[in-house]
């Protein structure tokens, strides 16, 4: 399965009707669910090549869900919202709520795991690890997937070179490594990093016993 992940920078009505519209003529490609009249009841996958994936935002819920009829299909799926006011909150403070029909995935900064994000993550150490695995875990018991973004390490010179983002970066290829590596190991279902490539190396060598 392929997962597409709509991450809008405005968010105008007509915009999001066209991408639904858009969405609605390629259906058959897409991984759906039924919407029923309670939105808490969470509907079983008609899962396909393509799952769409979009951000926690109101306005998105009213074009993606709300105008959708009881009855037809949901062509993409919401994030939850994040109380971000304290990120190294307990994880049941920064994410209260289960999934919903519509609500099935939670998108973290990494400013969640170590406090700062990448820019002042210091030596990953077991006290990260334990972190990282409570909000995966509660992530899981409350039904959703979840994410973090964006995990880079590169020098300044690579940065420049791919404009990529100062604040996502850890500094060294082996500093983001080893945060993919506890990424995999506590069962994180979404790993976002510019380095994809590296990244899918990584994730495709087998796991240390």
């Amino acid at each position: 399965m392929i997962t597409l992940n709509l991450d809008f920078k405005t968010e105008e009505p007509e915009h999001l009707r066209a991408v639904w519209n858009l969405l609605d003529k390629y259906r058959n490609w897409l991984t759906t669910a039924t919407k029923s009249s309670d939105e808490r009841k969470v509907e079983s996958l008609d899962v396909k090549p393509l799952l769409v994936l979009t951000g926690e935002s109101d306005k998105q819920a009213t074009v993606f869900y709300r105008d959708v009829p009881v009855g037809q299909r949901l062509l993409v799926f919401g994030a939850v919202h994040t109380n971000t006011s304290d990120p190294m909150a307990a994880p049941e403070i920064l994410e209260p709520g289960a999934a919903s029909n519509y609500r099935r995935w939670w998108n973290n900064s990494w400013a969640v795991v170590e406090r700062g994000g990448q820019a002042q993550a210091g030596d990953w150490t077991r006290e990260d690890e334990l972190r990282l695995r409570s909000l995966v875990e509660h992530a899981h018991a409350s039904g959703l997937w979840i994410r973090f973004y964006t995990l880079d390490g590169a020098s300044n010179e690579e940065l420049s070179c791919h404009g990529w983002f100062r604040s996502y970066n850890f500094g060294s290829l082996s500093a983001a490594q080893e945060r993919w590596r506890a990424a995999k190991k506590a069962g994180v279902d979404f790993i976002a990093s510019d380095q994809y490539e590296a990244l899918q190396r990584l994730l495709k060598t087998p796991s240390e016993p």
